[in-house]
């Protein structure tokens, strides 16, 4: 019985940047990670997922622990990593301003250890600073796997250069034991559903694009027109990465170097190197399943009624073969692969829509109602799936037409795809319970949890604790901020405001008021 194989790993730990981050959420948190490293390591070692999932079982070994830390700040915090086999980096004061050289000891260490003998697998960074971002990217084009923690604010090129990241709810939850017993179950989202949505977003954009698509602007696109995605950890695959391997985007492929999706029929590849491409009279890469129309008319060998028969057949299979809808937008990528030239008139209809509505596949159903449509088997698919979806998301934020304007600056910090009177109950909430008493993370989200509830606003304690998360990452500090609801309201468009500033977003002053809007919204109907 041959052993597990194992993932080497290297584990660099920016301790300033994780223990004060940390803080800002709850001083407890902060002194279990700083005071039992051996707890959260083991967790790490034995149930964090693994970056880009294996097919097979994996035991992760942690062969580098370095910890880089300011002895004048943390000493007392030394034993206990030196007692969970940590090198301890010392990094004190470089600057009046209390600067370490934390970041150029750590990147060093890492490009010494990429060049070792011994193949590092996987690189663990527990920091939120943004200046990794390109060590990050070093280590991917090195084929290495890269899993990060920030316990902060992080730009959107950071997050996507990663191949896995630690979730902050359960780094808290299970790693440093702080379970929350009063959470309140929600029902299990179909994974299905949000796969078959995604799965047609995606091949929606790529229909419409003849460059390839940016993995990072993939990732906006599909948390914010996709209710439900995120908070359901990518469909329980955890990584954006692995969520992609389970969608059929064939013949879509990744190029990891460039960092996009790209359709290798359409566009040039990475180095300037030109990409397979399928012709219109090119059948060596897909043979037709009739002769190609050619000019503007049809073979001889085959008339529009042998090519409508071939096209329902090729319906027909591809529903048949898939366990979820298909995108209508990837019928139109097999048929044009299957019949090339046929995207000139679409057999004189000008549309594949308007032909596929001439068609009668047996026992395949269109629906039009989302997202560009879907193909389905009603004997085996549902018809309601994406309402179903809809429901276990709660309610989909982009119903209202404020949406697209506001999706993308909450996407950018952050924060929860909420509907704006959910924005208004919690801020609400927030500020009535830093009235009454003092602010820790978990008894605060709870009380804001319950007095949505008495305003009969149903809010999951994971949308609570984003939003509450992404306010204190970025310098919202409970115990001396003013918290009036209109503080609330102005500190919460202005988190959202600079992160996308941050990220080069421009902003223009009718997005700013429709942000501002958006918070103070009032339930439809009331």
């Amino acid at each position: 019985m041959s052993a597990t194989p194992t993932l080497k790993s290297a584990l660099f730990v920016d301790f300033d940047n994780v223990y004060s981050g940390l803080r800002r959420l709850d001083v407890a948190y902060a002194e279990a990670f700083a005071s039992d490293p051996l707890r959260w390591l083991n967790w790490v070692t034995t149930q964090l997922a693994m970056p880009l999932a294996p097919e097979a079982p994996v035991q992760r070994r942690i062969l580098v622990r370095r910890c880089y830390l300011n002895p004048v700040m943390y000493q007392r915090f030394r034993f206990g990593f030196s007692k969970a086999g940590f090198e301890i980096i010392d990094c004190p004061p470089m600057t009046s301003a209390g600067k370490t050289s934390t970041d150029i000891h750590m990147v060093l260490d890492m490009v010494d250890v990429l060049q070792s003998p011994t193949h590092y697998d996987e690189f663990i960074v527990f920091s939120a600073d943004a200046d990794f971002t390109p060590l990050l990217r070093k280590l991917r084009r090195d084929d290495r796997r890269t899993t990060i923690f920030a316990a902060g604010a992080t730009s959107a090129s950071y997050d996507a250069s990663s191949d896995l990241i630690i979730d902050p709810d359960a780094f808290v939850s299970e790693a440093l034991g702080f379970g929350d017993e009063d959470s309140t179950p929600t029902a299990p989202p179909d994974f299905e559903s949000l796969l078959s949505q995604a799965e047609a977003l995606i091949w929606s954009v790529m229909d419409k694009s003849s460059e390839p698509i940016m993995l990072p602007a993939l990732t906006r696109i599909l948390a914010t027109q996709v209710p439900g995605l995120t908070d359901s950890r990518w469909a329980g695959r955890g990584t954006f990465t692995g969520f992609l391997r389970d969608l059929t985007l064939d013949p879509l492929r990744i190029d990891r170097e460039n960092n996009w999706l790209y359709d290798p029929r359409r566009v040039r590849h990475a180095g300037g190197i030109e990409a397979p491409r399928m012709g219109r009279n090119d059948t060596a890469a897909a043979p037709a399943l009739v002769p190609p129309p050619t000019g503007a008319g049809v073979s001889p060998t085959a008339t529009q009624a042998d090519i409508r028969a071939q096209i329902e057949r090729l319906l027909i299979e591809a529903v048949a073969s898939s366990a979820r809808p298909v995108a209508v937008a990837r019928l139109a990528h097999l048929v044009r692969q299957q019949v090339p030239g046929i995207e000139a008139d679409w057999l004189g209809h000008g549309t594949f829509k308007r032909l596929l509505e001439t068609l009668h596949p047996q026992g395949v159903e269109i629906s039009w109602s989302h997202l560009g449509g879907h193909a389905l088997d009603p004997q085996r698919h549902n018809p309601d799936f994406l309402s179903q979806s809809a429901a276990t998301a709660g309610d989909l934020p982009s119903r209202d037409p404020r949406w697209p304007q506001v999706a993308p600056m909450l996407q950018v910090a952050n924060m929860p795809a909420m509907p704006g009177y959910k924005y208004r109950a919690v801020l609400l909430a927030l500020s009535t319970a830093l009235a009454e008493g003092p602010y820790a993370l978990a008894h605060t989200s709870k009380r804001i949890h319950d007095l949505c509830l008495d305003a009969h606003v149903s809010v999951s304690r994971p949308d609570i604790h984003a939003l509450l998360r992404a306010l204190l990452f970025n310098g919202f500090d409970p115990t001396t901020a003013p918290s009036g609801f209109d503080d609330l309201v102005a500190t919460t468009c202005g988190v959202a405001l600079a992160a996308c500033e941050r990220e080069g977003m421009g902003i223009s002053d009718a997005d700013r008021a429709t942000l501002l809007d958006w918070m103070v919204s009032e339930r439809p109907g009331t």
